[in-house]
């Protein structure tokens, strides 16, 4: 489609030869009344048919709702391409919807050093935009239009979140304004900031403001006019059939028939063929303004256009008409930005549920396979059940093992601290071992990617476990072993364990189900003879004083009260990788939701 004309009229337009009127618009912007609910409501009528303005209401509630949280990868596009298309949205597609006598803008832009300033000027007839003021610190854009659209411009209905200046040589960002009699009414120009600046910010105002204009007026000079940053954004004009009409600067005259020729081939290529090229050749300025004769044909255009009715309408029709055309496949590239903000948010909470899932159900084998009984634990223990002399001639019957195990350690009570005291210790350093492991594990995989890296580089807290992990794994094997005390001392209370536990003394009872507590025979890995057959021992002799199914049970509870302590232990170590998924939560579903309201759109138009 070329226009707002016939196709247009059939498909969006009410009536055939109807205008898009301010007082017969559908508002198709947020009403603040509803916007607390999520609401963008269509609140009166518009010269686009009911379905195209609902499509349109809901294409911009889902990209408002649009986030961008993780640093991924192609962070960088995904918000210039929500940027983007934010303030095509709110600049220039629903402000033309929604009023009939929206100014038509021209927006000069262009590289820096192409003499925008001096076009401008000299269009105008006197310096209203300092050349070379804005670069490279400042990126003002100056909007100059007749007086008679003052009230459009003051008034903030473009651009409305920039603050307004009458300044050109202002340092505060903003918008600066300019009225003056040389412009015709219901247009407006604008010098836009260099596309090419060294400042992000002026990079994406300028885009901005050029993608606010119903005309761009590109300024290249013979030197540059192939570089690649005016290219990428012609390329954008052809593909929302934006009017271009490109200004050729500084043409030395022997090459103009040249670079003509050449820049006109790079036109077509990209779409734009029928783009008008205007040569100024290189001049002397007089008074800081290119010489009458050397602009007039760019200022008789731009005229032209202005004071003919069907000219500036088809040129905005035609502008308007691919701005919107454009729109679903604009939407789809953000909802697959969004996608994939999705799935590096969900591959980031896989990760760690993975990690905490596998180093919480490795827990039971870690603290009950004899490895915490290895070292000082199994050197305690042979000092506690004088290991040397009651393994030598132990009868093979189990009543005179267990009647040589309870005489060989009656009344060790000095020799049950230092064990019990090297249990907790082994223990505790097994469970700190178990936690910095699964955090150095969640670490690794989330630097493996870019989103993860940066949630690490940003939150110190997520690089190491934290300072109060030494205190809580303490605390943790403090408070089994106290249950463990109270566990032994409250079945001491029968009479048939009574006078055992007395006779092997509480702190000795309570090493003994301490130690058989870390080993399962079942779970059993690469465990040496003689740690072995204490652990054995420490079970019959658990069974001798408890009796075997009694034993078992006390054992078994020890065993889970303390893997029960260690989950908590570890699980604490993911919380602060929770609190990061958390604050970098993405909105569920908004790549679906987006390009739903995209193909709604589609089959609207």
């Amino acid at each position: 489609m070329s226009g707002l004309g016939a196709e247009w009229c059939g498909r969006l337009i009410r009536g055939a030869g109807e205008q898009i009127r301010a007082d017969t618009a559908w508002q198709l912007v947020p009403s603040w009344e509803n916007i607390e609910s999520g609401g963008v409501i269509i609140e009166s009528k518009s010269a686009v048919t009911p379905p195209v303005g609902q499509a349109l209401n809901d294409i911009v509630k889902r990209v408002s709702e649009t986030r961008f949280t993780l640093r991924s990868e192609d962070l960088a596009d995904a918000r210039t391409a929500h940027s983007t298309l934010t303030a095509e949205l709110d600049d220039y597609v629903l402000p033309r919807i929604n009023r009939s006598r929206t100014p038509f803008l021209i927006a000069v832009g262009g590289s820096t050093g192409a003499g925008k300033s001096t076009l401008v000027n000299s269009l105008v007839g006197r310096t209203v935009s300092p050349a070379g003021v804005r670069r490279p610190t400042t990126g003002n854009p100056v909007v100059i239009f007749n007086p008679a659209d003052s009230r459009f411009f003051e008034a903030e209905h473009y651009l409305p979140d920039l603050p307004r200046s009458s300044d050109p040589q202002s340092s505060v960002p903003g918008v600066v304004l300019i009225a003056d009699e040389n412009i015709e009414p219901g247009t407006a120009v604008l010098d836009c900031p260099d596309i090419d600046s060294i400042s992000e910010t002026n990079r994406a105002l300028s885009r901005r403001v050029l993608l606010s204009a119903d005309l761009w007026l590109f300024v290249t000079t013979a030197n540059r006019y192939a570089d690649a940053a005016p290219w990428a954004l012609l390329k954008t004009a052809a593909a929302r059939s934006t009017s271009v009409a490109i200004v050729l600067d500084r043409v030395p005259p022997e090459a103009n028939r040249e670079v003509r020729h050449h820049l006109s081939s790079l036109l077509s290529d990209a779409g734009l063929a029928n783009s008008p090229i205007f040569s100024v050749a290189e001049l002397e300025l007089e008074d800081g303004l290119l010489p009458h004769s050397a602009i007039y044909p760019i200022r008789s255009w731009i005229s032209q256009v202005g004071t003919e009715g069907t000219s500036l309408e088809r040129i905005r029709s035609r502008t308007l008409t691919g701005a919107v055309e454009a729109l679903p496949a604009r939407v789809r590239e953000l909802a697959d930005f969004a996608e994939t903000q999705e799935q590096t948010h969900a591959a980031l909470a896989d990760s760690l549920e993975n990690r905490f899932r596998s180093a919480q159900s490795g827990l039971a084998e870690v603290f009950s396979d004899g490895r915490v009984l290895h070292g000082e634990v199994n050197a305690r223990w042979q000092d506690f059940v004088g290991t040397g002399q009651l393994f030598r001639g132990l009868e093979p019957t189990m009543a005179r093992m267990r009647d040589r195990i309870s005489a060989a350690v009656t009344g060790k009570h000095d020799a049950a601290t230092p064990l019990h005291v090297a249990i907790l210790r082994s223990a505790a350093v097994s469970l700190r071992e178990q936690a910095i492991d699964v955090v150095d594990e969640v670490n690794a995989e989330w630097r493996n990617t870019a989103a993860g890296a940066a949630l690490i580089e940003d939150q110190p807290e997520l690089r190491t476990v934290g300072a109060g992990l030494e205190d809580a794994v303490k605390s943790a094997v403090s408070t089994w072993s106290d249950e463990v005390n109270a566990l032994v001392r409250d079945i001491g209370q029968g009479k048939k364990s009574k006078s055992r536990i007395l006779s092997f003394g509480v702190a000795g009872v309570c090493a003994v189900v301490e130690y058989a507590a870390f080993w399962d025979p079942q779970r059993t890995r690469d465990m040496g003879q003689g740690n072995r057959q204490g652990a054995g021992v420490a079970l019959n002799l658990a069974e001798t004083i408890f009796g075997e199914d009694e034993a078992a049970g006390l054992i078994a509870s020890i065993r889970q009260r303390f893997l029960d302590a260690a989950v908590g232990i570890v699980a604490s170590c993911r919380t602060p990788f929770d609190n990061a998924l958390r604050l970098s939560a993405v909105p569920a579903r908004q790549a679906g939701a987006l390009r739903a309201s995209g193909e709604r759109l589609e089959v609207a138009l």
